[in-house]
């Protein structure tokens, strides 16, 4: 899966970046394989922004469409916040 295939509120972890000054100024944002991020908005043919912590990044569609993504399974409502787990 990649990172523009995602869907509104979905979390998922960074699992590989494109290579060379791409990758390093992803670094230098904090994006790198094994950080979680979570989809904030979705633009039809445009940008896909992301959040990290409290940072929200516009990836554009071609660089999203080149990084691989793994889904972690876990929704976060439209408050941004992840839904709690009751025992």
């Amino acid at each position: 899966m990649t990172l523009n295939q995602l869907n509104r509120g979905q979390t998922v972890i960074l699992l590989d970046l494109p290579s060379g000054i791409i990758r390093s100024q992803a670094v230098r944002l904090g994006l790198m394989p094994g950080t979680e991020v979570t989809c904030v908005q979705k633009m039809p043919k445009g940008p896909v922004i992301i959040r990290k912590n409290h940072q929200q990044i516009a990836v554009g569609e071609a660089l999203a469409a080149q990084i691989t993504v793994k889904a972690l399974g876990q929704e976060v409502a439209r408050d941004g916040k992840r839904a709690q787990r009751w025992a």
